[in-house]
């Protein structure tokens, strides 16, 4: 096959399946294809939660090869999940596994810290969860009280980055899921000092600049690394009035900001700040996403795949609040679930209908949630990823919202890496010209509340 004159290949890592895509300009679009997925889950090590670091720098190397043999000039971009983060010495080598954020060191050092929390979200506007880079600093920190003094900590895209040109870099978007990143994008010392960690030296950046060489012909480019960030761009042109939505393993409920919201109203509401790649802010709700529904699909032995499942859902008129932390890692999710109901769902259907309409219902509150905290009110919601997919999904969240869905596209994340990276590397004239391309290049479908 002939090369490309030239292309861009995303490396996409979500917290169940690392993928990566190629992508090309044509006819005022943005075309991909997945060239290659492959599942992956952390695994225990001496009783701790790991990340396999090797097949994920494997997968993106893979990418790198890729876009070379592919086209003639290229540019490699890298996301991921939030918060997450490998260490280096230094000398520069890697010292062990990242953590994963699931492990329950997290929980106790989030307890350990409770008593800074409202000074926190006052510095950072980030809530407060067990996961945060800040939570996880302070554990590894409790382990061994010298690795802070040998050991510069790299979120997990940054630190793939780093593995392939050897250049230090905190990419803005990764850097506010930290709790570790003040309102005004510059690292927090307090938070820091809370943490028992050092400061980096190099302060967060904004993407959509070119990083140095990763194989000859392929250049890193600086995208939104956190993985929402980019599902964000891959929407097109955003308006303060819609919320957007990326439903996969998580679900983030984003609306857009100016400045951040870090009242304590915010606060007790448990919205947090993020920022988007060009510094404004994604004000958003964590929802567990389709992990539950996962987890009680594989518990429950279902014989059809999650989609189907879904199609057959029973509505028993029941639902449990997602967000509640007994469904953050339970040994039994079928059990946490259960504990919630008056009635234990009897059949695969009902199960479906629980798990579809708690989702439903956890999305669809947000828009009146975010309103009472000071967002101007949304006039419709737009649904990325994945579960975009589901028309059962789509249409329930439209119908308790009370809002028109629109859904699609699919692979919000690959596509607004993609075009960030055409922007980065002068294919795109304006960030404006770049929304009107990514418009160009989504499919999407309508639902009206019922």
């Amino acid at each position: 096959m002939a090369k490309r004159t030239s292309g861009a290949v995303a490396v996409d890592l979500g917290a169940s399946s690392a993928r990566f895509a190629a992508g090309w300009l044509e006819d005022g679009q943005i075309r991909f294809e997945i060239i290659e997925q492959k599942p992956h889950q952390p695994t225990e090590t001496k009783g701790r939660l790991e990340w396999d670091l090797k097949s994920l720098t494997a997968l993106t190397a893979s990418g790198a090869d890729y876009a070379a043999s592919a086209f003639q000039s290229s540019t490699l971009g890298i996301d991921a999940w939030g918060v997450d983060h490998g260490f280096v010495d230094i000398d520069g080598k890697l010292i062990g596994n990242p953590v994963c954020y699931r492990d329950l060191s997290h929980e106790k050092a989030f307890r350990e810290i409770g008593t800074h929390r409202r000074e926190l979200y006052s510095l950072t506007g980030i809530q407060h969860q067990p996961f945060n880079t800040i939570c996880q600093l302070y554990a590894r920190h409790s382990e061994d009280l010298t690795l802070p003094s040998r050991a510069r900590f790299l979120i997990l895209p940054d630190l793939l980055g780093y593995m392939m040109t050897g250049e230090m870099n905190y990419e803005l978007t990764e850097a506010s899921t930290t709790q570790l990143m003040g309102l005004d994008c510059r690292w927090s010392e307090r938070a820091f000092q809370i943490a028992h960690w050092p400061m980096p030296k190099h302060q967060p950046s904004k993407p959509g600049g070119l990083g140095g060489t990763v194989v000859p012909g392929v250049r890193l480019a600086h995208v939104g690394s956190h993985d929402t960030a980019s599902a964000l761009v891959g929407f097109g042109g955003q308006s303060e009035e819609c919320m957007y939505v990326n439903v996969g393993t998580w679900s983030l409920a984003m609306f857009i900001r100016t400045e951040p919201i870090a009242t304590p109203e915010a606060e007790e509401a448990n919205f947090t700040n993020e920022r988007m790649v060009d510094g404004r802010v994604r004000f958003l709700k964590n929802i567990p996403g389709f992990y539950v529904l996962n987890r009680l699909h594989e518990e429950l032995g279902v014989d059809k795949s999650v989609p189907d499942w879904l199609r057959g859902a029973v509505n028993t008129g029941e639902t449990i609040n997602l967000l509640a932390p007994e469904f953050f890692n339970p040994e039994s999710m079928v059990e946490a679930c259960a504990a919630k109901l008056k009635s234990r769902p009897k059949t695969h259907g009902e199960w479906a209908g629980l798990g579809l309409n708690s989702l439903a219902r956890a999305v669809a509150d947000q828009p009146a949630e975010a309103a009472r905290v000071g967002v101007k009110k949304a006039k419709g919601i737009r649904i990325g990823g994945g579960g975009s997919q589901s028309a059962a999904l789509c249409q329930a969240i439209a119908n308790f919202s009370g809002l028109p869905v629109i859904a699609g596209p699919v692979e919000a994340t690959v596509l607004g890496n993609l075009a960030l990276q055409f922007l980065a590397a002068g294919h795109f004239s304006s960030a404006e010209e770049m929304a009107q391309a990514v418009e160009r290049s989504a499919g999407v479908v309508e639902y009206q509340p019922a």
